[in-house]
């Protein structure tokens, strides 16, 4: 069966009543569709479909045979002759004469009943499927003779379908049919098309095609032929106007040459607004008239002000079909039309330039500029390319070209970045812009999991730009210490921090708490006025963490290091600001890295549906722009969730991905990760002697997952596992290490794994303490926080503390069923049972939401409508009312309103 068109055939066979080994009963059906949308192709579908006996007779019309008369109907029943002798004499020598065998008048009533008789004269033999391809180029006479015929055979097993574009007329003989009309096909068909016909398009231009094809069959074949390797493969930018193929323009423009000079100032002009197009036609009764044709014959719709295409592909046929010239005077006249504040007049002028111009190319860069900060980063790619040509001087273009370069790495396009920097590349020479291309192919290379390479590239962009601009060198610093961090370089910290101290920077305290972080970090303590006194706050308020702003991905701090430095729900407020911040900004290309640090804080904070819903989202954005360094932390965070929430095979699957390209490009980070999530998954499955393996590798020097800060994370879980074992010594040596390493007393967020660990390894008399100081010490994490029940409750009850026993245990389970950790709420359940009593109830909280739900659920609680959702979500609004069709029976409520009463934490 075609693909994606398993509805239509269906609905097809049902109204001809045929289906595979059934004879079709007498009925019409016409089938619409536009140009290139798959009619041919069904109907020749539908032939291979019906069986024997059923015969099936074809014709294509063509425009050339429309004039002459009964070619049609020729074509269609020449396989039926000759005619037998059933058919009356007089009747079949008028078909006869109709076809030009005989000289006999064709009479149309004598030529109508001899094609009556034919066909019911072989459906006495076999059951007929008439098939006919372009009926609007049918020629009159075999059109009335089909409609003659077609009106008296009811009780004859005769079927005919006949297929007319949209705009076309009617044959007679299928006036008033029952009609099919033939739409886009499925997304998800495209995609699969679209992948067989440029399998080497990057995600960008595979989303360009597929907007531009719009299901189109035809467009998905065609439009990635016209199209150069490096268009495909993102190395140079696609133009305005996607190129067509030959055989697409002569199917498109066909239609529209008809309406001239209007017609091609809608195509130039995006927005279609009414008013400018008629002022820039000059005769604007003529061009309304001219606009209106068009919308009759199906091409635009016009709706108050606005003209719109029906089709993208009309309307790159109708500017592709123009002349040069005329191009070019379409885009003079809408810009002579537009005020000279409005940025529509810019790139009309634009596309009418043919020589170098300055105040043009400035026009250019300014709009690009707004532009970039308003979320239309590819916009700004598109005019600063275009600036750079017009520039007179080599230094204008490499400014340009590098400005360019930016806005494409941020708008996830690296392969185009790398293009413009290279063509670039001749032309820099100032230090300064020698150093915002170091800064880009620092980003790069940092996406890429090059971490040791691009911290090295960001330090060499900082010292370009130090003397001359100190802000660029604190931001390529910025992004340096994420790389080393990732790279488990402590000591290039310290030199990244000595680099921005030195900086000609006003005194802030933002900077004075960077620097203090990124000296705590790298383990060398910053200066200060006086003794740090223990358990002194150790980092800035959550709505004072440094964040960078600027469009490029410089999210700071790395994932996990407020709550290391002991603030976790500081970070997680910065962090979902500068995503909120990004994503307004239409900057793509830093998302994924903003979401590694946000889905960490969501993670160490206890809010893992959350953090579960962006995970997959920020994968599938890394994964779509090809940004490894993101892709593999976030597949480590989101196994480590897999771990405890029990699902061992995804874990499994989710680790070894993200070790697969972490371990070979040295990115310590996620591979830490990935290794933490493989010992959780062998602690939660009661397996503690193969979860010390794993943690080891984080907490060893020299391991290959070894991490200077992470480890802070690990050695607590390493702890409990060879305690589990009885390996006390080895425990007590991985105690000594947490304390040197992380410094629990200053950092409150890991106080009380301290405590829990040093509970494990103590007497009877201590463990009681330490296990009251871990949940007295505060905690945001909930799964934290129920492991501490649990393994205090497990202490109780072997010590015949049975009630207290109990009580914490019930605790545990209901910390553990708030994040969906089934495998430590079947330990905790055991427990329990061995404490005599049955397993905990589910809270309130086991609603059976799947993380994406639960999210959608917040937002529409919050009032938001499906396309705000949606656009948070990176989902259709359709798809967000079908989880809201799902969610409702689970939360039993039936309407959005209910929502806002529920407690959906």
């Amino acid at each position: 069966m075609l693909a994606g068109r398993d509805r239509e055939i269906r609905e097809l066979l049902r109204l001809i009543d045929a289906g595979p080994g059934r004879s079709p009963r007498s009925r019409t059906v016409l089938l619409r569709g536009g140009a290139g949308i798959g009619k041919t192709a069904l109907l020749a579908s539908l032939a291979r479909l019906v069986r024997p006996p059923v015969r099936v007779l074809w014709a294509d019309g063509t425009k050339s045979e429309a004039e002459l008369p009964f070619a049609g109907l020729h074509q269609l029943l020449h396989p039926l002759l000759p005619v037998p002798g059933a058919v009356p004499t007089r009747q079949a020598d008028a078909l006869l004469g109709a076809f030009g065998v005989n000289a006999s008048p064709a009479e149309p009533l004598l030529v109508g009943l001899a094609v009556l008789a034919l066909l019911t004269e072989a459906a006495r033999h076999a059951p007929l499927l008439l098939l006919v391809d372009d009926g609007q180029w049918l020629d009159t006479a075999s059109a009335a003779a089909l409609a003659f015929a077609a009106r008296r055979l009811e009780s004859v097993r005769v079927s005919m379908v006949l297929t007319v574009p949209d705009g076309e007329d009617v044959p007679a003989c299928v006036a008033g049919a029952r009609e099919l009309r033939l739409g886009p096909l499925p997304t998800a068909t495209a995609r699969c098309l679209l992948d067989e016909y440029a399998p080497r398009a990057t995600p960008s231009v595979r989303k360009r095609l597929l907007a531009e094809a719009q299901g189109n069959p035809l467009a998905l074949a065609e439009l990635p032929s016209a199209l150069s390797d490096d268009q495909l493969t993102g190395i140079q930018a696609l133009p305005d106007q996607l190129p067509l193929s030959e055989g697409v323009r002569q199917i498109f423009y066909g239609r529209v040459a008809a309406y001239g000079f209007p017609l091609l100032l809608a195509a130039a002009e995006r927005d279609g607004d009414l008013p400018t197009l008629l002022s820039a036609a000059g005769d604007e009764d003529a061009a309304m008239d001219q606009l209106t044709g068009a919308a009759r014959a199906g091409l635009i719709t016009l709706h108050g002000q606005q003209v719109r295409f029906r089709h993208p592909l009309t309307r790159s046929a109708t500017y592709q079909g123009a002349a040069p010239s005329r191009r070019r005077a379409a885009h003079r006249a809408l810009a002579d039309a537009l005020d000279p504040g409005d940025d529509r007049r810019v790139w009309h002028l634009a596309a009418y330039a043919t020589r170098p111009d300055d105040s043009l190319a400035r026009l250019l860069a300014n709009l690009a500029d707004r532009t970039r900060h308003t979320g239309s980063v590819t916009t700004a790619v598109r005019a600063l390319r275009r600036a750079a040509t017009l520039s007179s001087t080599p230094a204008g273009t490499a400014r340009w070209l590098v400005e360019a370069a930016e806005c494409a790495w941020a708008a996830a396009e690296p392969t185009q970045a790398r293009a413009l920097l290279k063509d670039a590349e001749s032309l820099v020479h100032a230090p300064e812009l020698r150093a915002r291309v170091a800064r880009v192919r620092g980003a790069m290379l940092h996406a890429g999991s090059a971490l040791t390479p691009a911290c090295d590239t960001l330090m060499d962009s900082a010292r370009l730009a130090r003397s001359k601009a100190p802000q660029l060198a604190a931001e390529s610093l910025l992004l340096a210490a994420r790389a080393a961090w990732g790279a488990n370089e402590p000591a290039k910290l310290t030199e990244i921090a000595d680099l921005l101290a030195g900086l000609a920077l006003e005194e802030t305290r933002e900077r004075s708490q960077l620097l203090h972080q990124l000296r705590r970090m790298a383990g060398v303590p910053a200066p200060t006025d006086g003794p740090e006194q223990p358990g002194a706050r150790s980092c800035p308020p959550g709505d004072e963490w440094p964040t960078s702003s600027c469009l490029g991905p410089l999210v700071w701090p790395p994932l996990f290091v407020p709550y290391l430095l002991g603030d976790g729900e500081a970070g997680l407020e910065g962090q979902r600001r500068t995503f909120e911040s990004l994503r307004a900004a239409g900057a793509v290309g830093a998302m994924p890295v903003a979401l590694t640090s946000l889905v960490a804080a969501q993670l160490v904070t206890g809010q893992w549906a959350d953090a579960v819903a962006l995970g997959q989202q920020g994968l599938t954005l890394a994964t779509d722009t090809g940004q490894i360094t993101a892709r593999c932390h976030l597949q480590a965070l989101l196994a480590y969730v897999a771990a405890a929430q029990g699902d061992s095979d995804r874990c499994r699957e989710l680790a070894e991905a993200a070790l697969a390209e972490s371990v070979p490009r040295r990115a310590a980070s996620a591979a830490a990760l990935a290794r933490w999530a493989q010992g959780v998954n062998a602690l939660g499955s009661r397996r503690p002697r193969q979860a010390i393996g794993p943690l080891s590798e984080v907490t060893t020097r020299g391991g290959t997952a070894e991490h200077f800060m992470l480890s802070g994370l690990v050695l607590p879980d390493l702890v409990e596992a060879l305690v589990r074992v009885g390996q006390t010594e080895r425990a007590a040596a991985a105690l000594g290490q947490f304390e040197e390493r992380s410094d629990p007393l200053n950092a409150p967020s890991l106080r009380a794994a301290w405590h829990r660990c040093r509970a494990l390894l103590a007497t009877a008399h201590d463990a009681d303490r330490h296990f009251s100081d871990a949940l007295a010490a505060p905690c945001t994490s909930g799964f934290e926080t129920g492991r501490t029940h649990l393994l205090y409750g497990q202490w109780l009850r072997r010590h015949r503390h049975i009630t207290a026993a109990r009580r914490h245990l019930h605790q545990a389970v209901e910390h553990f069923l708030t994040v969906g950790a089934v495998p430590w709420t079947e330990q905790a359940n055991m427990e329990l049972r061995a404490a005599g009593v049955p397993d905990a109830e589910p809270s309130a909280n086991g609603r059976g939401l799947t993380p994406r739900e639960l999210q959608i659920a917040r937002y529409a609680a919050q009032g938001l409508t499906n396309k705000d959702i949606g656009s948070r979500l990176f989902l259709s609004p359709r798809t967000v009312g079908y989880h809201l069709y799902k969610i409702y029976p689970k939360l039993n409520i039936t309407s959005r309103r209910q929502l806002s009463h529920l407690a959906l934490d």
